[in-house]
């Protein structure tokens, strides 16, 4: 190197990189601020799958993780009150048999004739409608929170299209029973707090085993999903 030659000056060359980060910067901002105009539903879900991280299981029924986009949560949330949730199929189907029958899950009264399982389906579902945490943790045995978490809370959920298919009825000596049953039902607007696991009006079939005492009381002892044999 001769005498003549120079070297860049050093503050020119940190001035350059300041200003490659400004832009950078500036640009990720402009593109968040871009979403948030446009997509607020969709910024709205992200931070809702957050919450929903904290108020149940993050995997649901397996260790399978998947990403969804959920409605905003609210807790205050009357689903009587939303005119399209209130035009879908609302009722409880039961499948026996080959053979389905639907009713209303408000009117006790129309599921009298069947078995204690079915009727316990009733006031489960109404509990996720109503958003009911603290009731809907009472519905389950010892043995299944070995494995599961209770739920801290969850916004009220607008299920539909309601179907519990009994697959299986154990009776023991003791007057015990154990029944399995596949259950599926849609969210309308999931908002991720109960059901992390799946998208809005999509269903992922679910495989219920209960217990009923011998004084006709039925608790659910395991969740999974339901897999086609």
């Amino acid at each position: 190197m001769t005498g003549n030659e120079k070297k860049p000056a050093p503050d020119k060359k940190k001035k350059k990189r300041i200003l490659i980060v400004v832009l950078i910067v500036v640009t990720l901002l402009a593109g968040v601020s871009y979403i948030m105009t446009l997509k607020p539903d969709l910024i709205a879900g992200l931070f809702s799958r957050k919450k929903a991280a904290h108020s149940g299981p993050t995997s649901m029924y397996s260790d399978e993780l998947r990403s969804y986009v959920f409605y905003p949560s609210d807790y205050s949330l009357d689903p009587t009150k939303d005119e399209e949730y209130m035009g879908l199929d609302r009722q409880l189907w039961y499948h026996a048999g080959g053979v389905g029958v639907g009713g209303p899950l408000e009117d006790d009264g129309s599921w009298n004739g069947y078995n204690d399982a079915v009727r316990f389906f009733t006031k489960y579902f109404r509990t996720v409608i109503a958003g009911d945490a603290g009731t809907y943790n009472t519905f389950f045995t010892d043995r299944y929170f070995r494995d599961a978490d209770p739920y801290v809370r969850f916004a009220p959920q607008m299920l539909y299209d309601i179907h519990v298919y009994e697959l299986s009825e154990t009776t023991g000596q003791d007057g015990t029973t154990t029944w399995t049953f596949q259950v599926e039902y849609r969210i309308h607007r999931n908002d991720g707090t109960f059901r992390n696991d799946m998208d809005s009006d999509g269903v992922r079939p679910l495989l219920f085993v209960l217990y009923g005492d011998a004084e006709g009381n039925v608790k659910i002892d395991s969740i999974e999903y339901y897999r086609k044999k």
